[in-house]
């Protein structure tokens, strides 16, 4: 059988990613339930990463992280369902830091349905923007290669 988002779904998928900035721009570590699972996976960068493991770590780098930090907005983003009924989304994002500063990336996610609604359960975050004149950009597969063990068909 062939699993297929409903309309409904996709509009939850694309609040929870939206939620997502501003939550983690305001520092709201509380609703930080509202985007993530609980065992979420977020990395962040290219080559060696920065990972976070659960939304404890997370929540902890959402009080840390500098007031420089830049404000977050997600758009064009995609979503895709595999065989296994796992969902992705791609996302660019634009980050706008105090001093008015552009930075830009994109957000490769996956989501997993809770009884709670629609949640990130893996996310890396690619920067693309700024980068040096002539330098190329990561290139990551879409969709991701990485497989959640939970919602692998047996």
């Amino acid at each position: 059988m062939t699993k297929v988002l409903t309309p409904v779904d996709l509009a939850e998928i694309h609040r929870t990613l939206a939620l997502f900035a501003h939550v983690f721009d305001n520092g709201d570590v509380d609703g930080l339930d509202l985007v993530f699972t609980e065992d979420v996976v977020v990395e962040i960068g290219t080559g060696p990463k920065r990972a976070f493991h659960g939304i404890a770590e997370f929540a902890e780098y959402t009080r840390s992280k500098s007031a420089a930090t830049p404000d977050h907005h997600t758009v064009n983003t995609t979503v895709e369902m595999d065989e296994h009924g796992q969902v992705q989304t791609r996302s660019r994002y634009i980050g706008i830091n105090p001093a008015g500063r552009i930075t830009g990336g994109e957000f490769l996610d996956i989501l997993r349905k809770t009884p709670a609604g629609w949640r990130i359960a893996y996310r890396l975050s690619l920067p693309r923007a700024p980068r040096e004149a002539g330098a190329g950009v990561s290139r990551v597969g879409f969709p991701l290669a990485v497989r959640l063990a939970e919602v692998v068909a047996p």
